[in-house]
């Protein structure tokens, strides 16, 4: 399908370019703003009280804008030009454009979202998808679909349907992408491949699973035909992207991923990030598989050099930290069948929630209703024994329950915190949580947050 083109409404200032019709009277406006004015005149001592007014209200001076060395202009800029732009698809009213405004401006301004981009090296803005919001109406009815479901979820009176204009724009993105799936080679289209990826977080994130699947399947055939696991390699905030969403489907569903990788080998792939490492360090029981070992050993390196960079305002390689967080999920996944303990099913569990962590969606939080009811069965099963005694254990699984996947409220989580020391202040639990997996700049307010809500749930 042809896409509709490009429509810049900017006034030219080259004396050479000729402009369109109609826009020698906005020029001309501009042009003799200031002229044709008396001296002493009424009109002049007015502007000059306004003037004044303005200058007093201002109360720092403005600092003279730095160029950028890449060439990109200063968000504050590119946002300021877009009122004068038209949108790929026709009838983008001042709300819709509004959306769009503030979705461009949070990618590019907020630097946790995803979460870890404060601590790993990902590249927040991606110039490709801000250009096809100009020119592939399909995108740019995906990201306003998008867009309103985020208002959805954030209205007090949602009644957890998609509403009109969300359900509008979704039904016009299907319509183009459909038309689109007539080329043979849609699969390189890198746009098609942005809008599958929405189409999945919003089903997800709506809980409506069999349309996920279907869009999971489109996104795992397009991975092949470009080359699978390469192609991923060389993309690793797309790779990131696709485990996320893909981590995501299998805790809520209980099925299997699309994207599982296999495991090569069972060793641990991190070493020691320094030396010594913490004194209080949690150690797994010389009782657990040796594979579930090393990934929790390899997650505490991981994360404790993602603490460790934080305090030094560096963050992590983003190609290396995804072939870590791909190695990490996929053998947790494979576990699944592979243990028999009922601790280490908890903890491992309790490890792929963690996981989730990694992403979030504004105002909403994912439904992940099998691995919940995973988790409480699991934990019934070791409370009585002697994982009851393994404090810092237990308060971690129970604390990233709460914080991740389940809740304050959940029945089983309240009964568990009830019969947990009572007295604790969060400093202490931190420290208990620090010892087995925590990274302080994702976890620390949640963390805390569902700490309180649990201490205040134990006075009822």
């Amino acid at each position: 399908m042809a896409t509709p083109a490009t429509t810049f409404e900017f006034v030219i200032s080259d004396p050479v370019s000729n402009p369109k019709p109609g826009k020698s009277l906005q020029i001309r406006s501009r042009c003799m703003q200031g002229k044709n004015k008396r001296e002493g005149s009424r009109r002049m001592q007015r502007d000059k009280r306004r003037v004044a007014k303005e200058k007093e209200k201002k109360v720092a001076p403005q600092r003279t804008q730095e160029p950028i060395a890449s060439g990109v202009s200063p968000p504050g800029s590119l946002i300021s030009d877009l009122a004068l732009v038209r949108f790929a698809g026709p009838g983008i009213d001042s709300e819709a454009k509004g959306l769009l405004f503030k979705a461009f401006a949070y990618n590019v301004a907020n630097q946790a979202l995803p979460p870890l981009d404060r601590c790993v090296d990902f590249d927040c803005l991606e110039s490709a998808s801000f250009e096809w919001l100009f020119s592939d109406t399909a995108f740019l009815h995906s990201v306003l679909c998008a867009s309103y479901a985020i208002n959805d979820f954030m209205a007090p009176q949602w009644d957890g349907n998609p509403g009109r204009k969300t359900v509008f724009h979704l039904r016009e993105t299907l319509s183009l992408l459909q038309v689109k799936m007539h080329n043979e080679y849609v699969y390189q289209d890198e746009s098609v491949l942005q809008v599958v990826i929405n189409l999945a977080l919003l089903a997800a994130v709506f809980g409506d699973w069999g349309p996920a699947a279907a869009h999971f399947k489109g996104l795992r055939k397009i991975v092949q035909l470009r080359g699978g696991l390469e192609f991923l390699r060389a993309r690793p905030k797309l790779h990131f992207k696709l485990d996320r969403i893909d981590l995501a489907w299998s805790l809520s569903s209980g099925k299997k991923p699309f994207f599982l990788h296999p495991t090569v080998s069972w060793d641990s792939i991190i070493s020691a990030p320094y030396s010594p490492l913490p004194p209080g360090l949690y150690r797994p029981s010389p009782d657990w598989d040796l594979r579930l070992v090393n990934v929790f050993r390899d997650f505490q390196y991981l994360l404790l050099r993602i603490n460790r960079n934080a305090l030094k305002h560096a963050r992590y390689n983003a190609a290396c930290f995804q072939g870590v967080l791909t190695s990490l999920q996929s053998r947790l996944m494979h576990l699944g069948d592979l243990l028999d303990n009922p601790v280490e099913k908890l903890v491992r569990l309790t490890m792929l929630t963690f996981l989730t962590t990694t992403f979030k969606v504004p105002g909403r939080k994912i439904p992940y209703g099998w691995v919940v009811e995973q988790l409480g069965d699991a934990y019934t099963k070791v409370a009585g024994g002697p994982f009851k005694q393994d404090r810092s254990l237990r308060l971690w699984v129970l604390v990233t329950a709460a914080f991740t996947v389940t809740g304050a409220q959940e029945d089983w989580v309240r009964e568990a915190w009830g019969k947990t020391d009572s007295g604790l202040d969060w400093a202490v639990v931190k420290n208990h949580l620090m010892r087995v997996m925590w990274i302080e700049i994702i976890h620390d307010r949640p963390g805390e947050m569902a700490f309180q809500q649990l201490e205040e749930l134990r006075l009822l």
